[in-house]
């Protein structure tokens, strides 16, 4: 006679396991890209810190520069959060929210520009290419999310649709 031991999970908690052999390369190659950034984010963090610390003078511009980009990026990060996410920002169109999160992470940037001196900032034309720099990353970023977006509502419109079809031939069953 064989005792065999299992696990009572809630389905939730069955979702949870991690069965190796059912991932999906594209899920396999996601999760490394973001242990990649997590990874190469916490490197530069913590190389910029003790090369503050023990750098000479002759680098410390160069360390200052990268910590500046970092605190740019978390600014960032958090503009994102407040334009793009009904955290703070309940009800506003997408073009209107694009547009103030262009303009304020435009005014940052061009601040911390000049302030960490990313180009010199008495030049129109490191302005002019700063500017025109901007704009491109911000229309590529943009389309990329705008097409991410795209991608993720028609997936929940069809499983939508599938549970709704779904439900009421059940009702119709119990009829």
């Amino acid at each position: 006679m064989t005792s065999k031991t299992t696990l009572s999970t809630t389905p939730r908690q069955a979702n949870k396991i991690i069965n190796s052999e059912k991932v999906p390369p594209r899920k396999v190659l996601k999760d490394l890209l973001v242990n990649f950034c997590i990874g190469f984010t916490l490197l530069i963090l913590f190389s910029c810190i003790f090369g503050l610390i023990f750098a000479d003078e002759a680098a410390k511009p160069g360390i200052i520069m990268c910590v500046s980009i970092g605190a740019a990026m978390l600014i960032c990060a958090v503009l994102q959060q407040i334009f793009f996410t009904p955290v703070l920002i309940k009800r506003m169109g997408y073009v209107w929210r694009l547009s103030f999160f262009g303009i304020c992470l435009y005014v940052i940037l061009a601040l911390y520009g000049v302030a960490f001196s990313w180009f010199p900032a008495d030049n129109l034309g490191a302005w002019i290419a700063f500017t025109v720099t901007y704009l491109i990353i911000l229309a590529f970023m943009s389309a990329i999310f705008t097409l991410i977006n795209k991608r993720n509502i028609k997936t929940l419109n069809k499983k939508l649709t599938e549970f709704k079809a779904e439900h009421s031939e059940q009702e119709n069953n119990e009829s």
